[in-house]
């Protein structure tokens, strides 16, 4: 078996890469071009639509273990059936943009749909003593959570690299908690998929992920904890958040500002804190590196906490400092320019 998931990620690392070499040299023609303006980080027009490798890939390594005799787990088929509508929304939003309203319903619907199949979640997912019983409140916390995250990991994919390091260092916290067979499958392909993709990716970046990777990868992530077995699914959520925390944190925060500010929550902007912390091109490459190393260290302490679970909630203050440090030091580079720019 070991075999057979090695051949599965240098299949789904290689899919991926020719993938999306593939779709970076015909962009033009398939209308996935990103014009650079006053939100972006580019400076000129750079190919989008990555996220269509990491499908690709994903799918040609989960082929692999089939065709080998590694069933697929029910739950993982109707995961990545959701991902895959996501896949199309956000290529359909990447060649022209989609209306807030109309993605979201899709979305909703989307979860709804996955949830009402493989189930929620029964407890709140925190460590114990605070794994409450929450009864049938479990089902559309997972809907908003899947919901949630499927944005936030769209809001962060904001700078090369982050988002596809940041789905491989989920993943390799999801390999660490081996919670289930179904999700140790699809973490694999995944991880490795994401690194055919970052290939293209890293700073500074020939072609983006996309709305189309954003969505899938953001909802094939938050969908892991729900391929654990019922009684773990509270734990294997917490891991999960716990590698999550700055794609999590970071968004909440800067809605909060925004809100409290009055400006409009539906208009892009630059004002997270990764954002910040970029305020030129050339500090993208170590910055990119420090939060995705961050979130790979988080990921695989929550991975950890699966099993350990006194490690649970030393890892989450860990986490929570994290994000704290993060938030300084963008406030830092903002009060900088802002001081300078009086």
């Amino acid at each position: 078996m070991i075999a057979a998931f090695a051949v599965a990620m240098v299949l789904g690392f290689g899919v991926a890469a020719a993938t999306v070499w593939l779709v970076a040299r015909n962009a033009a023609r398939l209308g996935l071009i990103d014009v650079p303006n006053e939100r972006s980080s580019h400076l000129s027009p750079t190919a989008r639509g990555g996220g269509i490798g990491i499908v690709v890939g994903v799918a040609a390594g989960l082929i692999y273990l089939t065709a080998v005799g590694i069933p697929l787990d029910r739950n993982l088929g109707v995961l990545l059936a959701g991902a895959a509508v996501l896949a199309v929304l956000g290529v359909i939003d990447d060649r022209r943009s989609v209306p807030v309203r109309y993605r979201l319903l899709v979305q909703l619907v989307v979860a709804a749909g996955v949830v009402a199949v493989v189930g929620g979640i029964d407890r709140l997912p925190l460590p114990p003593p605070l794994d409450l019983p929450i009864g049938w409140v479990g089902l559309p916390l997972a809907v908003l959570w899947l919901v949630t995250v499927t944005n936030f990991y769209n809001f962060m994919d904001g700078i090369d690299g982050l988002a596809g390091g940041q789905g491989f260092a989920s993943c390799a916290g999801v390999i660490i908690g081996v919670w289930s067979t179904g999700a140790v499958e699809l973490a694999v392909v995944l991880a490795a998929a994401c690194l055919g993709f970052l290939l293209f990716n890293s700073p500074p970046a020939r072609i983006f992920l996309g709305d189309s990777g954003s969505y899938s990868l953001g909802f094939a992530i938050a969908g892991l904890p729900l391929l654990a077995p019922q009684f773990g699914r509270p734990m294997a959520l917490f891991a999960v958040a716990v590698g999550l925390t700055l794609f999590l944190l970071d968004p909440l925060e800067t809605l909060v500002r925004l809100a409290r500010a009055g400006r409009r929550l539906g208009i892009g902007h630059r004002e997270h804190s990764y954002q910040a912390l970029v305020p030129s091109r050339d500090r993208q490459r170590r910055v990119t590196l420090a939060l995705v190393l961050t979130g790979l260290a988080l990921s695989l302490g929550g991975g950890l906490s699966y099993h350990l679970q006194w490690l649970a909630w030393p890892i989450l203050v860990v986490a929570l400092a994290a994000f704290a440090i993060e938030r300084y030091l963008a406030g830092r580079v903002r009060r900088g320019a802002a001081v300078s720019g009086q």
